[in-house]
């Protein structure tokens, strides 16, 4: 039988109280060997006390504390640089895992070299029934983000959510790790996966895999800072990826509305 390749899962946490818990809950639920896991959690200089009962709880998590919250996306950088996985999980602090969910996804990428991305459904946590994201496109000519029409059966999309998205150590880190340049929040998973596209790999949505996330519970303390982050990291991920008139078309629709 084929060994099962290492991963390391890696999520930030500000503040996050209960949540990061019950995140390290379900990994350890996880039906993955724990000797090929490795967990990551890069703490924001949280306040709530929530870090220490990490520490305190979970002695097989690896802790990178800082003094100041330097953003989701540098903060999973670090943790990147760290892992000694062949596969990295990026995930939230309010995310919860399926106990099959990562076996799935690994197995998938393992048998489809050609994959470089693969995510799941993430239904929200304050109700279960519903999906909260399942795989995106995006609409070159109008900027309009959506989810495939039918979630039910795994289909190649353009963007898996970063709240919950398996990749490669080596294609990562030949692709320089995720874009700091977008600043704390947003399209940073985006871009990776339009990165991941060009250099030649599928972004694979699954169907069969299962999470529950609490949906940005974190940045929706804060909504001017939220909807800042968004529309700011969409333009700038228009200006990199799109060509001079898809430009153009966004830029003339977004100042029309």
């Amino acid at each position: 039988m084929k060994p099962f390749p290492s991963v390391s899962i890696v999520f930030p946490n500000f503040n996050g109280g209960k949540e990061p818990l019950e995140c390290l809950d379900s990994i350890s639920k996880l039906n993955y060997p724990k000797t090929q896991l490795e967990t990551i959690v890069v703490d924001n200089h949280s306040t709530d006390g929530s870090p220490d009962k990490i520490a305190h709880r979970y002695p097989w998590v690896k802790l990178i504390r800082f003094k100041q919250n330097i953003g989701f996306i540098k903060a999973v950088n670090q943790g990147i640089k760290i892992a000694n996985g062949a596969y990295i999980f990026i995930g939230n602090d309010d995310l919860t895992f399926s106990p099959s969910s990562l076996n799935i996804l690994v197995k998938y990428l393992e048998r489809n070299k050609n994959v470089g991305v693969a995510g799941g459904q993430i239904f929200y946590k304050n109700n279960p029934a519903v999906i909260s994201a399942a795989g995106f496109n995006i609409n070159k000519w109008t900027g309009h983000v959506y989810s495939p029409v039918d979630n039910t059966f795994s289909q190649e999309v353009d963007w898996i959510q970063g709240c919950a998205l398996l990749t490669r150590t080596s294609l990562l880190k030949r692709l320089d790790l995720l874009d700091e340049g977008f600043g704390f929040i947003y399209f940073e998973d985006t871009d990776l996966c339009f990165r991941v596209k060009k250099a030649g790999y599928k972004i694979i949505y699954k169907s069969r895999v299962i999470f529950q996330h609490g949906a940005t519970t974190t940045m929706n303390k804060n909504k001017p800072l939220k909807y800042f982050q968004w529309y700011k990291n969409k333009f700038r991920f228009v200006l990199k990826h799109l060509s001079l008139i898809q430009i153009f078309s966004v830029f003339s629709l977004h100042i029309f509305i």
